[in-house]
């Protein structure tokens, strides 16, 4: 194993490395100095002192790496000439798409410095080492993801059988989550396919949490095939969802067993694609960080890849955090119950990750992570533990939970699968805790679960007969094509399922005909000239999205004219009080209020939504239209039209009720500059 990673190679000239390295050195510097420079919004350093630093920790990190040959080690192959073309396209794909400038308002301004030159030139090395490495890595790890082409085959097939049946059989609106990549995937391609084009979508990474990256690979096919619902299921499907049922499939044949035994235990992981939610990309990543990390091949060579592999589950979807985070706690734990003399793959984890981490997602570590409270933020979205574990039943099933659960610790006591056992377990139980106790559970967030729980399945059910496995996946799978009634939402589950209670076929909206009239006699309204409207609303029955995504959903073409909807926040804490919705011209409320996560949680919704349906306060500004509409669950929709603008007394009462609720949000409620200068200049 030694020899494999450190191959017996000609001799190298003793002053190369120091050559090299005095190079690279300004180009580093730059690099992270650009770091640095973001962090003077957050210690009390001056921005004298960064140059310094930065200059300590090139040299920190190029001398130590001369004196371990890191370059012989780590990133040439065994026929070092081949490393070239790979460094060489890792160079140029950093230098020419480097976002690292757009972290700050204006760039460091040294004298004479070309700063923006160095981190540019900077990161195209830092890029080319870590694809050096990986790539060096990679040679060992080959074979790894050789599994039955029959198989593969008949997933493949199953697969988009399954995304055919779900898209054919749905009538209804995609809203929120469900529709969010959709929309962007639409968007871009929409949009000019250039460089410019690609550095919009790498800068969307630094801070969105519903970054651009996933919907790139849609948007291409989208710009072939159209941007209906099903292109997008269909690329969904094969591009993110494919690619986590081969992981499975390798998972299980690390463990002699059936790819297509674990696939039929976990339906969710297709289904959770169906939905909408590429986040399956994410959790493929995390199935191939767990095959690799727990498979033979040289310890160095899995910590690096698994690294690597942990960073994009993060880098793609924001709340893959938790996974990535406790597996490094249960990977920590795994060396010291199973294995504490040999740290090479825990050392070259724990390196790949901050090497990967500070290219690409520093400053969401900086923003989201360590400046976000987010169990405040999202306390909007604490529906309680019995909440959580009955989602979890509805996706998983609390059969098979238990099952697994209690085959892996009864499985503990065999030595051969305690790391992986132990592995699992831990990353499970740290993950569900640490999740908890931000928010609750959607059902996309689940699937941070799903590696750990396939790797469990497959180590802890191994030793038992086959057969039995086999059946109970026949039976799981077969379950997903029974025609159940659906819950709502989350509140609507009322107890534990047995097994996974959701189907395969796809969602109906029984109202679809009386939401094409309300869109049409909305839009009916810009007939003469342009207006705007704002849906004060936000429920499963009736929200902004629910007009917005009406007929893309369906399937129907865009009216030439139509009035442009607003956005309005709906989460308190989260979202301020949009100062442009008493511009709008119409307001378009259900009646009763209709929320999703309580009225106690969505007064910067429902404050102005009942003041315009009692008439009072800010709702005196409107006078109601005689046609309503009336959608599933009894909610009446009533449209209201703006007759005067409102008073410096009406924007008050809105900013002074929501600052009373939330005094430490303050800011987000506070009356716009322009209402308090113009209020002053009047009296």
């Amino acid at each position: 194993m030694a020899s494999r990673l450190m191959p017996q190679q000609k001799p190298e000239h003793p002053f190369l490395p120091w050559i090299i390295a005095i190079i690279a050195a300004p180009f580093l510097w730059g690099w992270l100095l650009v770091r640095f420079w973001v962090l003077l919004s957050w210690l009390p350093v001056s921005g004298a002192q960064l140059p310094v630093a930065a200059g300590v920790v090139t040299a920190a990190v190029l001398i130590p790496g001369v004196l371990l040959h890191a370059g012989r080690n780590l990133l040439l192959p065994y026929k070092p000439w081949k490393a070239l073309p790979v460094g060489v396209v890792g160079f140029l794909l950093g230098f020419f798409f480097d976002v690292s400038l757009s972290m700050l308002s204006a760039p460091p301004e040294l004298p004479g410095v070309p700063v923006e030159i160095l981190c540019h030139v900077g990161n195209g090395l830092v890029f080319a080492v870590i694809l050096l490495a990986l790539f060096r890595a990679g040679r060992d790890l080959l074979g790894l993801g050789r599994v039955d082409r029959r198989q593969m085959l008949l997933l493949f097939l199953c697969l988009n059988v399954v995304t055919a049946l779900y898209a054919l059989t749905s009538k209804t609106v995609y809203v929120w989550d469900s529709a969010g990549y959709w929309a962007i995937a639409r968007s871009l391609a929409e949009e000019e396919l250039n460089h410019q084009h690609l550095i919009r979508i790498l800068e969307s990474t630094l801070t969105q949490d519903y970054n651009q990256l996933l919907a790139l690979p849609i948007s291409l096919v989208m710009r072939l095939f159209g941007g209906s619902r099903t292109v997008f299921l269909f690329a969904l499907s094969n591009f993110y969802t494919l690619p986590a049922l081969w992981g499975l499939t390798a998972m299980a044949r690390q463990r002699k067993w059936s790819g297509l035994v674990l696939a039929g235990l976990f339906p969710m992981l297709g289904y959770t694609g169906l939905v909408g939610f590429v986040d399956v990309a994410s959790a493929a990543l995390g199935i191939w960080a767990f095959v690799i990390y727990t498979s033979d091949r040289p310890p160095v060579s899995r910590g690096l890849f698994s690294g690597a592999l942990l960073v994009g589950t993060f880098l793609l979807r924001r709340y893959f955090f938790f996974f990535a985070a406790s597996f490094g706690v249960a990977a920590l734990v795994q060396k010291l119950v199973c294995d504490r003399k040999k740290w090479g793959d825990f050392a070259a984890l724990f390196g790949s990750c901050a090497l990967c981490s500070l290219t690409f997602t520093y400053q969401f570590l900086l923003d989201k992570v360590l400046g976000t409270d987010y169990r405040d933020l999202y306390s909007a979205y604490d529906l309680g533990l019995r909440t959580d574990v009955f989602l979890t039943c509805r996706y998983f099933g609390l059969i098979l939970l238990a099952v697994v659960l209690l085959a892996s610790l009864y499985g503990l006591r065999r030595e051969e699968d305690r790391p992986r056992l132990v592995l699992g377990l831990v990353q499970v139980t740290v993950c569900f805790a640490a999740f908890i106790s931000v928010q609750s559970h959607g059902q996309q967030h689940l699937l941070i679960y799903l590696p750990a729980a396939a790797l469990l399945a497959a180590t802890a059910l191994s030793v038992a007969p086959q057969f039995w496995s086999a059946l109970f996946a026949i039976l799981t799978a077969i379950n997903c094509f029974i025609y159940k009634v659906q819950p709502v939402s989350i509140n609507n589950i009322r107890m534990p399922a047995l097994l996974p209670s959701f189907q395969f076929y796809g969602p109906q909206r029984a109202d679809a005909d009386e939401l094409l009239r309300l869109a049409e006699f909305i839009d009916r309204l810009s007939d003469a000239e342009p207006h705007t409207a704002v849906v004060m609303a936000s429920s499963f029955t009736l929200n902004t999205e629910t007009l917005t995504n009406l007929r893309a959903s369906l399937g129907l073409r865009e009216p030439e004219r139509r009035t442009v909807i607003q956005y309005h926040g709906t989460v308190d804490k989260r979202d301020p009080f949009n100062w442009n919705t008493p511009t709008a011209d119409y307001m378009i409320v259900g009646d009763p209020v209709q929320v999703h996560l309580g009225e106690e949680n969505q007064q910067v919704m429902a404050l102005l939504a009942h003041d315009v349906l009692d008439r009072t306060g800010p709702g005196l500004a409107y006078e109601a239209l005689p046609e309503t509409f009336s959608l599933t669950d009894g909610v009446t929709v009533r449209v209201y039209r703006r007759t005067r603008p409102w008073s410096y007394e009406d924007y008050l009462s809105i900013s002074d009720r929501l600052t009373e609720l939330y005094p430490d949000y303050a800011e987000l409620y506070a009356l716009p500059a322009w209402m308090t200068e113009s209020h002053g200049a009047a009296n």
